[in-house]
């Protein structure tokens, strides 16, 4: 197993899809979370009551909850890309019997991708706090407010929410990718799900109560009421699109870790039984 880990960890580096994806999303949270609000709130009428809201958002004493918000909705997607490129991409370039011709057996070659994906999750979630973190910081320089950060505890709180979001997630899409031999399939399936069908339910939910146990264990739903019961808005109170209060933070990581569990043991199973190409 420590070989197999080692050779997707080998693997990984040679490989753009991280770099990419992680890049990605960095940008998108320096942009959509803390760029596009600033200048929103540079052109707003400074006697207009939610100019000073949008502002205190943007300040390092919020930017962690305000980095996370952006994770139910857009990380997670962005996510489930990567868990497809990791396993999907061998169904594509056809490399699965030359990799499990050579060593481990096929249960452990693929629990080696899930490891080696989780710790690039891991680090991209870090890399997109270090960088919300500045650009927190520069906004704060440039409307000469105080940088008061947020305590050690909050921001370990909404990092280790920010990577078990992004290993679910991700879990999800690498299942996906051995589900459907392949990455063009699995996108499709993974992204119309999560951010098609899942919205649709979540809707419904609110007008048809029997629907309300099936949306509580959406993975949207899950990663969404994380997110709020850390201190970000929901959508319902004005706050990120997929932000949300349905559940608690521990039923919200139960479910999350539940994710984790079952997506692994079906891509497990099903590579375990079935022929690779």
């Amino acid at each position: 197993m420590i070989n197999a880990v080692a050779a997707e960890a080998l693997l990984m580096r040679k490989r753009l899809a991280p770099v990419i994806v992680g890049a990605t999303w960095v940008l998108m949270v320096v942009g959509f979370a803390f760029a596009v609000p600033y200048i929103v709130y540079s052109v707003l009428d400074p006697a207009d009551a939610s100019r000073a809201e949008l502002l205190r958002i943007l300040l390092p004493a919020a930017f962690a909850s305000t980095s996370l918000s952006s994770y139910p909705l857009f990380g997670g997607a962005i996510m489930l890309i990567l868990g497809v490129l990791v396993t999907g991409s061998e169904y594509r370039w056809r490399t699965w019997t030359a990799r499990l011709s050579q060593g481990p057996d096929r249960v452990q070659v693929l629990l080696a991708k899930l490891v080696i994906g989780a710790m690039v999750t891991t680090v991209i979630a870090v890399v997109a706090a270090v960088a919300a973190a500045l650009a927190s910081a520069v906004i704060a320089a440039v409307e000469g407010r105080p940088a008061d950060w947020p305590s050690v505890s909050s921001l370990l709180g909404s990092l280790g929410a920010a990577v078990l979001i992004s290993a679910a997630w991700m879990s999800v899409g690498a299942a996906l990718g051995v589900i459907f031999r392949g990455t063009t399939v699995a996108l499709t399936v993974g992204l119309l799900w999560t951010l098609g069908l899942e919205n649709a339910l979540s809707g419904l939910a609110g007008v048809i109560p029997a629907i309300e146990p099936v949306r509580n264990i959406l993975l949207g739903s899950a990663s969404g009421s994380l997110v709020g019961s850390l201190g970000a808005p929901t959508q319902g109170d004005g706050g990120t699109p997929g932000v949300v209060d349905y559940l608690s933070a521990p039923a919200a990581c139960l479910v999350l870790v539940a994710y984790l569990v079952v997506t692994t043991t079906a891509a497990a199973v099903l590579m375990h039984r079935r022929d690779i190409t």
